[in-house]
């Protein structure tokens, strides 16, 4: 399942085009067979009874147009809440021409649900009874994914910056069933579009969705929708499921029905790809015949003649689904396949029934649930309830339960279980009042502690993450004297080493003269990390001796390469540590047991006896042996580069290593670049606290500008994109256009001798561009494939082709003596033998090696192409880049646009136009705004002790406490004023209520309320009485009171408003009572002097001649920031408050003149006057009064 935003101007209406007729009503299942194009949408959800429809019914254009377009309601037309926005436009976004972005409203979200592939199939080619069941099958699994979003996902925010999540009476969604994939293959798939608009549980008003919330969720749905359709299925057909093998080695098992043979799965997967091989074929034709190369135009009429070629043409008008199925059918009778065949081998294969709840003992579900949260755990740092919910389905996918209702509950107390495994990050925050209405509380907690909002950790990785934190403070470990360090570095570099920098001279001896037991050195791609590594390297070993220091790298080819920089040999952490205190020292351990046993207690006598004994204590040494050499000594230094891709659990073992034998720890890395795939974040860690050595200066680029471009990528700034595109390093078109010009691009670049690397979003990508490499050699005679072995990524290679590793093999040996290593890279030197061994050439060292076809088969691949992930560490001449939407993270973004010395350049794939599945191509991203996207995603994870504090301190500030309070205070300023309007005018409140502008003349009231009750009370009884005709009664009292309230300084501080709710009044109490100790907390603070702001307002409060109001101006100070979330490193009270923030204009306002010395002159230190700043604290002088 996916999901995506279509806007309010097209999203709908493209989905009403791919119907057979806008208004018409499907009987039976048999129409949608013989109909032209989709069936119609219908409605869903339990939102649809607020605009009077009934689940089922079709949908039309008109009530589509309604409430997907006008946000209105369908039959009487009233506003469904506000009205969409306009569209705006935004000079910095994603225009494709003139880099301005249009920004549309949202009218819904696209949920599309599509069957796994071995579903479609047999949907595709059974017989119409059982490809009906298929159908409805899938429609159930929709309907109750829906069912089960409803009560988790779907809500509202509301209050400010949606301060709080309340409860809806369900969503209003439109189902569209399609039939095949843009490529012509059967793809059963229905989108799902749930409106923008939700009606409150507690008052019917109409509200936003919460697509916050939503986008959480879609992981965790799309895992439950895929259990309850195999469910479905077996219920209904008796089918069965099954793990298959991936693709490729980068790829995950899928689950599949039992009984589909594979290769209709490929049959019916590859047509893209077919597509693509075929229209590159007919241009290297074109090249031949013209000798040149086709223009744009011409390329595109040549994949329009591969899709022809390679499939039935579609007709002019919409082909009906018999048709297609036909076609289908026909295609898979070429590979032997016929409907009964099918049939008798998928159907009916299971002879077990589904499970219940009363099958799964307790013990299963605590097992279980351990199980859950330790793989979670291993994934991440932190969790949240979503990510247990989606890891149970995946635990629990080949388990069938007998109803929708047993699933659930199976998932729900497999989360219920890992989260009492888990560790909580942040608590709930208040407790839920008795009896609490749904505008407070739901589900035993407040509106302001969602339960998908907690977040979790577990004991092992806190414990783990203290562990590396206690070593970066400890400073017990060996280390060389400053003088000592200096003379080394120097030493190193008149010795022939490289001439280092100063920032890097700086910090090879700040770490030698460390004594750290945990040192860290961070920079940025280009700084010169591997250099300052090896004067530090070089120096120790100076003063320790050979041997002193151990090179480790999170991979055997990083290693490599490490140990080539060092002089060293390196080892990848994971055999170090299988080595140590793994299973290769339990395996040493074990033998040692019985070759001391044996030497203590012969079982013969004479002589032997004595060649026994001789043997076991040859045995005993050459064990103790081995097992040093993987045991680290006292003196020793450990160097760990590219830390950051080193799970925290192998660093934590490492660290107490280190510690207990009295070594020293150095990590090398760039947090900015790639993440560990298992729990990290611990050099990033060492680096945004302080606790890292830095470097600082860049010297691997040719050009200054890309230095300084390459900095801003790695900070997630746009402006680092502007200078790329001046300088002519983005290129932006659909996707053959942008892969065809990378592939160009870094082909041109080979053949004039230049080092290139071509880099691809996606194991897809890299595929294509492989085989387009491929092929080119081989019309060159540089690739001979005539005679070819299989690997691994389903292409072929013959002799010429540059293949590589996916798998390290240390039985596998090269002519130099090394093992073949995942990521190594080797030129096939000649044909294959008849047993399909072929020699090879590694392209590092130039050593020879034979690999087999097993090994070929299954773990290598074409190595023309990489993904960012695997360039890292690679330095060349040139970089191009492909760029999909959705694909890369800033990190990988910022790894790939900096591995080239003297240009790298991206090609940024636009989503094409002219695709026949877009849903809403009106609102397609322009490339500006797809790097925006990329730039603004970091996959960076931080420690789960800083999420805490993170949590802590972003859920607590003053700005969400008294957003908090605002919340509740509107709430009752609701009922205040429906209350009076009720006993001056009964039976008005509901009427009024039901106007968009409620709200605001709610908020109007409670503000001129707070001033003066009686000229409120005497502004809406003036509205009520309106001379003329009134076309919405609600707006004249809202700009009354408005208008009334700007007359008059607005109250300082939060405000109360009289109430008479028990549970609203308990609510208020505890919000408060956070906010006096916040404000306590605040104002206790000493702020960094080296921080600009405070730099300033040093001068400022110079005005001011009294100690204590010079301290309590500071403390109001640091009060403001945290109330309004200053962030304004430059200045003491940051912009300038905008007109709809009156409270934080009038407490600027204050604080400005404060601080002026016109101010102070007017009142000499010897006057004598009543010091209205009482010693302590207090929110009422803090501008906090309530």
């Amino acid at each position: 399942m996916s999901i995506a935003r279509l806007s309010a101007d097209a999203g709908v209406k493209y989905l009403m085009k791919t119907t057979a007729h806008g208004d018409v009503t499907v009987r039976d299942l048999t129409d949608y067979y013989t109909k032209s194009g989709n069936p119609p949408g219908t409605w869903l959800g339990s939102g649809i009874d607020g605009i009077g429809l009934a689940p089922g019914t079709v949908l039309t254009d008109d009530s589509a147009k309604a409430v997907f377009e006008g946000a209105l309601h369908p039959i009487t037309g009233e506003p469904l809440g506000h009205r969409h926005g306009q569209r705006a436009t935004v000079p910095a976004g994603s225009g494709r021409e003139t880099g301005t972005s249009k920004r549309y409203p949202v009218a819904g979200f696209d949920l599309t649900f599509s069957v796994p592939k071995s579903v479609s199939v047999l949907w595709a080619l059974s017989p119409q009874d059982a490809g009906d069941q298929v159908l409805a099958a899938h429609h159930r699994a929709v309907q109750d994914t829906l069912v089960w979003l409803e009560c988790r996902a779907v809500g509202t925010r509301t209050g400010r910056n949606g301060v709080a999540h309340v409860a809806v009476r369900g969503a209003i969604a439109a189902a569209f069933d399609h039939w095949e994939s843009r490529a012509g293959d059967p793809q059963l798939h229905t989108h799902l579009v749930i409106a923008n608009r939700v009606q409150r549980t507690s008052d019917g008003a109409w509200a936003t969705l919460d697509s916050r919330t939503l986008y959480k969720a879609v992981v965790a749905a799309s895992e439950h929708y895929n259990g309850l359709l195999f469910d479905e299925l077996r219920r209904s057909l008796g089918t069965e499921t099954e793990l298959r093998a991936p693709a490729s080695v980068e790829r995950n098992p899928s689950r599949e029905l039992s009984g589909v043979d594979a290769g209709l799965i490929t049959e019916f997967s590859a047509r893209a790809r077919i597509i693509e091989l075929e229209k590159d074929r007919l241009v290297r034709l074109w090249n031949l015949e013209h000798g040149t190369n086709p223009s744009d135009a011409t390329v595109l009429k040549l994949r329009q003649q591969a899709t022809l070629s390679t499939r039935t043409a579609k007709d002019a008008q919409p082909v009906p689904l018999t048709d297609r199925l036909t076609s289908w059918r026909r295609r898979a009778e070429h590979l032997g396949c016929t409907p009964e065949r099918l049939i008798a081998g998928t159907v009916e294969r299971s002879g077990t029934r589904p499970l219940t709840g009363a099958d799964l003992s307790p013990e299963w579900r605590q097992v279980t649930g351990q199980l859950v949260m330790d793989l979670v755990a291993q994934k991440r740092a932190t969790w949240n309830r979503w990510n247990l919910l989606a890891e149970a389905e995946r635990v629990c996918a080949g388990i069938r339960m007998a109803s929708p209702a047993e699933r659930t509950a199976m998932i729900e107390a497999l989360a219920d279980a890992a989260q009492t495994f888990s560790v909580p990050l942040n608590d709930y925050r208040y407790i839920a009042p008795d009896n609490a209405r749904a505008d407070l509380a739901a589900d035993g907690h407040t509106v302001f502690d969602p339960v998908t909002d907690r977040v979790f950790t577990n004991a092992r990785i806190l414990a783990d993450e203290e562990t590396i934190m206690a070593a970066s403070h400890a400073t017990d470990a060996p280390g060389l004297e400053p003088w000592d360090a200096v003379d080394a570095v120097t030493a190193t570099q008149g010795s022939g080493g490289s001439v280092l920098f100063a920032d890097q001279q700086d910090a090879a001896i700040r770490i030698l003269s460390s004594r750290r037991r945990l040192d860290a050195l961070t920079g940025p791609a280009g700084a010169g990390k591997t250099a300052t590594m090896k004067a530090v390297s070089d120096g120790w070993q100076q003063v320790h001796g050979p041997g002193s220091v151990v090179a480790l790298a999170p991979a055997a080819v990083s290693a490599d390469v490490l140990g080539d920089a060092l002089g060293l040999e390196a080892e990848n952490v994971t055999k170090w540590l299988y080595e140590s205190n793994g299973p290769g020292a339990a395996n040493r351990a074990r033998r040692y047991l019985l070759a001391e046993h044996a030497l203590e207690h012969p079982l013969a006598t004479g002589p032997t006896q004595k060649r026994r004994q001789q043997q076991a204590a040859q045995i005993l040494a050459t064990l103790s042996a081995e097992q040093s050499r993987w045991q680290l000594q006292p003196g020793q230094l450990v160097i760990i580069d590219e830390a950051s891709m080193v799970p925290t659990y192998q660093l934590a073992a490492l660290t107490a290593m280190a510690s207990a034998a009295g070594a020293k720890l150095v990590l090398v890395g760039d947090p900015a670049q790639l993440d560990s795939i298992d729990a990290g974040g611990m050099l990033g860690w060492l680096d945004r606290t302080g606790r890292a050595v830095r470097l600082t200066s860049l010297h691997r680029f040719t050009h200054a500008w890309e230095s300084a471009a390459s900095l801003q990528l790695r900070a997630g700034n746009r402006d680092g994109v502007l200078e790329y595109q001046r300088h002519g390093r983005i290129q932006a078109g659909n996707d053959h256009r942008m892969i065809e010009a990378a592939y160009a691009g870094w082909a041109d670049d080979e053949k004039t001798g230049l080092a290139s690397i071509l880099i691809a979003p996606d194991n897809d990508t890299v595929t294509v561009l492989n085989r387009r490499a491929q092929e080119d050699r081989a019309a060159t005679g540089s690739v001979d494939t005539r005679h070819t072995v299989p690997l691994s990524d389903g292409l072929t290679a013959g002799c010429g082709d540059v293949i590589l590793a996916r798998h390290n093999d240390r039985r596998i040996r090269d002519s130099l003596g090394g093992f073949i290593r995942n990521g190594t890279l080797l030129t096939i030197t000649a044909p294959p033998s008849k047993a399909g061994t072929v020699p090879c050439v590694r392209k590092d060292t130039g050593a020879t090696i034979n690999l087999d076809r097993s090994y070929l088969s299954g773990f290598t691949e074409l190595g023309y192409a990489t993904t960012a992930h695997r360039s890292q560490g690679i330095t060349v001449d040139t970089g191009h880049t492909v760029v999909t939407e959705g694909r890369l993270t800033r990190e990988l973004f910022y790894v790939g646009m900096t591995r080239g010395r003297t240009t790298n350049t991206a090609y940024i794939v636009e989503p094409d136009t002219d695709a026949e599945e877009l849903i809403d191509p009106t609102a397609l991203p322009g490339w500006p705004e797809i790097l925006g996207q990329v730039l603004a995603t970091e996959g960076a994870e931080h420690t789960a002790h800083e999420t805490r504090h993170e949590l802590q301190d972003s859920t607590d500030t003053l700005h969400q406490l008294a957003a908090e309070h605002d919340y509740l205070t509107q709430l009752a300023a609701d009922e205040d004023l429906a209350d009076f309007l009720t006993s001056n005018f009964p039976g008005s409140a509901v009427d009024l209520r039901r106007s968009p502008a409620w709200g605001p003349a709610v908020a109007a009231w409670k503000r001129l309320a707070a001033h003066d009750r009686n000229l409120a009370e005497h502004e809406v009884l003036n509205a009520m009485t309106p001379r003329g005709e009134v076309r919405d009664l609600t707006a004249i009292i809202h700009n009354r009171l408005r208008t009334a309230a700007n007359l008059h300084e607005a109250p300082e501080g939060l405000v109360r408003c009289p109430g008479n709710r028990p549970d609203l009044s308990n609510l208020v109490t505890q919000v408060e009572e956070r906010l006096r100790n916040r404000a306590k907390l605040v104002a206790a603070r000493i702020p960094a002097s080296q921080e600009p702001w405070v730099q300033a307002l040093t001068s400022q409060l110079q005005n001011i001649p009294a100690p204590d109001r010079r301290r309590r101006a500071l403390q109001e100070i640091l009060i403001y920031r945290d109330r309004w979330a200053i962030t304004d490193n430059t200045t003491p009270l940051g912009a300038p408050a905008s007109r709809d923030e009156p409270d934080m204009q009038n407490q600027r306002q204050r604080l400005q003149t404060k601080l002026s010395p016109a101010t102070q002159t007017r009142t000499s230190p010897a006057t004598a006057m009543v010091d209205p700043y009482p010693q302590s604290p207090s929110t009422r002088d803090m501008g906090l009064r309530i």
